[in-house]
C-alpha cells in the first residue's frame, strides 16, 4: 500500500506543518512514505530530501507534481504518472490544510485520507462556527461574541453593546486560524482596538471571548471513528500566563510544547469528566482519525469547551505512546479508518437517470 504523507501549505502555520511532516516520515520510514510537500505558493513537490527538514529550504528544486480530479495518482509536468495514492496522511496545519480544501480535492480525486470530512474541518477550523455549533448542542462555552471586519468599521457601537454585554477583558482571535497566531487580549478599549486591527490582518471574522482569569488548559486527544473511540488520558501545558502563544507551542524550531504534565495533575472526577466529554465531542461532531480537543477549566471548577484541532500538531502521537502506541501504528490506525471511511461512500449512488437530459450520468 502506498501511502503518502502531505505536509507544508499556503498558510501561516506552514512551518509547523513541515516539522509534523518531516518528523512523521522518518518515524515510519519502515513503511516507505511517499512525501508530497506543498510549498508556500501552494505548489506540490516530492522528493527523498523531504526526509531532511532542510530540503524545504530549496523546495525549487524538488521534483514538481500534479494531482488530477477523477485520478488517485499523481503526475510531473510531463504526464507520467509517479505513483498511486493508496491513503494520504495529512499533516497541513492552518487554512487550506486544516479547513476542508485539501479534503475537498482529495475527494476529487478519490484519494482516501486521513483526519476528519470536508465538513467537519471547516467546522472545526471556524471558531465562530464551532462555538455556534458547540452552544447549540449543549457543550459548556465560555462567553464570547463574533463580528465582522465590515461590522467593526460601519457600526462599531452594534458591536460595542454585543462586548459590554460580555464585559472587558476579552481575548481577541480571527475566526479561521490556529496556533496562537494574531490572538490578543483587550482590557481596554484601546487595546480592543489595536489586537482586533492585528486579528483582522489574517481574517475578516473575529471571535471575541471572555478572557478568564486563574484558570488551566487541559488537552485530551481521541482517535478512531463511528466503530470506535480512543481517548487518552490528559495533559495540562504549563508555563505560560494568559493564552499560548505561538512561541509558546512551537518554540524552539518548532518543538511542540515541552512543558506539559501528562497525566494532568488534576482531581479524576475533572479527568473523566474531560475524557467523557472528549467522546461526546467526537462523537457528536462526527469526527474521525485523530483529534486534540482543548478545554478551560477555571477556579471554581467550571470546565469550559475551547477548541477541537482535526490535524493536531505531531498528530498528538505523544498522548499514545503512553497507551504504547508508536507512529507506525498510529499511522496504520489513520490508513485503517481513511480506508473504511472511503469504502463507505464508495458504496453510495452517484448516478442518477436525469428527465433533463434522458441519460444516466
Amino acid at each position: 500500500m502506498s501511502i503518502a504523507i502531505i505536509f507544508g501549505g499556503k498558510s501561516c502555520e506552514h512551518d509547523v506543518s513541515v516539522v509534523t511532516g518531516v518528523q512523521l516520515l522518518n518515524a515510519v520510514k519502515k513503511l516507505n512514505p511517499f512525501p508530497i510537500y506543498i510549498d508556500r505558493e501552494g505548489v506540490w513537490r516530492t522528493g527523498r530530501e523531504l526526509f531532511d527538514v532542510s530540503a524545504v529550504k530549496k523546495s525549487h528544486r524538488l521534483k514538481r507534481i500534479y494531482p488530477r480530479p477523477g485520478d488517485n495518482g499523481v503526475y510531473n509536468a510531463r504526464g507520467k504518472r509517479i505513483t498511486t495514492l493508496d491513503v494520504a496522511v495529512l499533516c497541513c496545519h492552518g487554512a487550506g490544510g486544516e479547513d476542508g480544501c485539501l479534503q475537498g480535492l482529495l475527494e476529487l480525486c478519490g484519494v482516501p485520507y486521513t483526519g476528519s470530512g470536508v465538513l467537519e474541518s471547516a467546522l472545526c477550523m471556524n471558531k465562530a462556527e464551532f462555538k455556534r455549533v458547540a452552544k447549540a448542542e449543549g457543550f459548556p462555552t465560555a462567553p464570547y461574541t463574533v463580528f465582522t471586519r465590515k461590522e467593526f468599521n460601519e457600526n462599531i457601537y452594534a458591536v460595542a453593546d454585543r462586548l459590554n454585554s460580555i464585559g472587558y477583558p476579552f481575548i481577541i482571535k480571527p475566526s479561521n486560524l490556529g496556533s496562537s497566531i494574531g490572538i490578543g487580549v483587550a482590557r481596554t478599549e484601546a487595546e480592543l482596538v489595536e489586537v482586533t486591527r492585528d486579528a483582522f490582518a489574517f481574517d475578516n471574522t473575529v471571535v471575541a471571548e471572555k478572557l478568564l482569569t486563574s484558570f488551566r488548559e487541559l488537552n485530551c486527544a481521541a482517535l478512531g471513528d463511528e466503530r470506535g473511540v480512543t481517548v487518552s488520558e490528559v495533559e495540562e501545558p504549563i508555563g505560560w500566563k494568559e493564552f499560548l502563544s505561538f512561541e509558546d507551542k512551537y518554540a524552539g524550531g518548532g518543538k511542540e510544547l515541552s512543558r506539559r504534565r501528562l497525566p494532568a495533575e488534576i482531581p479524576d472526577d475533572v479527568a473523566e469528566k474531560v475524557r467523557a466529554l472528549t467522546e461526546k465531542a467526537f462523537r457528536a461532531f462526527s469526527l474521525s482519525g485523530v483529534v486534540r480537543i482543548d478545554y478551560m477549566l477555571t477556579a471554581n471548577g467550571e470546565l469550559y469547551l475551547n477548541e477541537i484541532n482535526t490535524l493536531p500538531g505531531s498528530m498528538a502521537s505523544y498522548f499514545f505512546r503512553r497507551l504504547g502506541m508508536r507512529e507506525t501504528d498510529l499511522v496504520e490506525k489513520l490508513a485503517d479508518v481513511a480506508l473504511y471511511r472511503h469504502k463507505q461512500k464508495a458504496r453510495l449512488t452517484y448516478s442518477y437517470t436525469s428527465p433533463v437530459l434522458g441519460s444516466k450520468g
